[in-house]
Order: structure tokens, then C-alpha cells, then sequence
């Protein structure tokens, strides 16, 4: 197989949850989810219902957050051997709906220090009344996973208004891949 199709990939709903976060998240299906969706309005470009830019649903009121975290396990092409000829980079790729941020972290067996690799901020793509599937790729991260020394999880964190109905926060899928760069 192919290393393009060998990815480490997760259903939202798979996610542990904090204590806390139990009761403010619904899981349907695949679909965790933080707020409440309702049929609204067409949105024009630039916009949301209520005449607010988007990406900022719910600005000046206040906000509550649920988090998740998926732990990562080793798949064939996540921990293959760089070759320079060949060079890839990781990435974080998520199918979700309003704000989500996302980082992959690596954790060392030895120290148990723990290192961000990846960040994924959805506020840094435009803004959908849908789900959307964005990738956000390591910017200081050029070595390769390596499952013997250390372990890696996902920490996603779901954020959305907690008067506002219609602009809820979900993740659908959460990935983990390894492109070739330049190919």
C-alpha cells in the first residue's frame, strides 16, 4: 500500500473527555459537538446571521469549551525512516464545524516532557456555516515519529457562545498524515 494512504484517523466522537466537559458535548455518530445547531439563515460572504464577521461567532459574549483528546498509535507510513530524496511533512487535518483548535503532541517516555509538533486553529480559515476539512502542517518539526521513545496524542479544544443557539463547535474526523513535500 501506498504511504500516501496509510494515516492515523479518528471519528470525533472517539475523543476522551475531561470530567467537567461530559455534560456540555453531544455525540452523534462520528460528530462530537459543543453548542447547539439550528437551520439558520443564508449567511452572505463575509458575515454571520447576526451581521458578525465570521470566524468570530458569538464576539463579546461569553464562550465555553469542552476538550478532547484522541491518543494517537502507530500506522504503517506515520513512523517510516526520512530519506532526503524523499522528504514529507506532517500535518493535522480535521472535518469540523466552528471554532476548534487542534495540536499533536509528542510526549517522551524518559522525561515525560511533553513538545507541540502541530497546531490547528480553525480561526485561520475562512469561516463555513458547514463542515469544512482544513490541514494544518508542523512548522519546526522536520524528524520522524517515533513510537519506541516516546507517545503522541491529539488535544482538540471545541469553542463556542454560551448564549448564542446556531453556532455550535464540532469535529467530525481528526487525521493525522505524512506528505511527501514536493511530489
Amino acid at each position: 500500500m501506498d504511504d500516501k494512504q496509510k494515516i492515523w484517523t479518528s471519528v470525533g466522537s472517539a475523543g476522551i473527555l475531561n470530567q467537567a466537559d461530559l455534560a456540555k458535548v453531544t455525540l452523534h455518530q462520528s460528530i462530537i459537538q459543543l453548542g447547539v445547531d439550528i437551520v439558520s439563515p443564508p449567511v452572505q460572504e463575509g458575515t454571520a446571521a447576526a451581521g458578525r464577521p465570521t470566524g468570530q461567532p458569538g464576539l463579546g459574549f461569553p464562550t465555553t469549551q469542552a476538550v478532547a483528546r484522541y491518543n494517537v498509535t502507530p500506522v504503517d507510513g506515520l513512523f517510516f525512516q526520512q530519506v532526503p530524496s524523499r522528504p514529507f511533512h506532517y500535518g493535522l487535518r480535521l472535518r469540523y464545524l466552528g471554532h476548534v483548535t487542534a495540536t499533536f503532541v509528542e510526549v517522551d517516555l524518559q522525561t515525560g516532557a511533553e513538545n507541540v509538533l502541530i497546531t490547528f486553529d480553525s480561526t485561520s480559515f475562512p469561516a463555513s456555516p458547514f463542515f469544512q476539512v482544513q490541514s494544518a502542517f508542523a512548522q519546526h518539526f522536520e524528524g520522524v515519529v517515533d513510537f519506541v521513545k516516546k507517545a503522541y496524542f491529539v488535544e482538540a479544544t471545541l469553542t463556542a457562545p454560551t448564549l448564542i443557539v446556531g453556532h455550535p463547535a464540532a469535529i467530525s474526523i481528526v487525521k493525522l498524515v505524512a506528505e511527501q513535500i514536493g511530489f
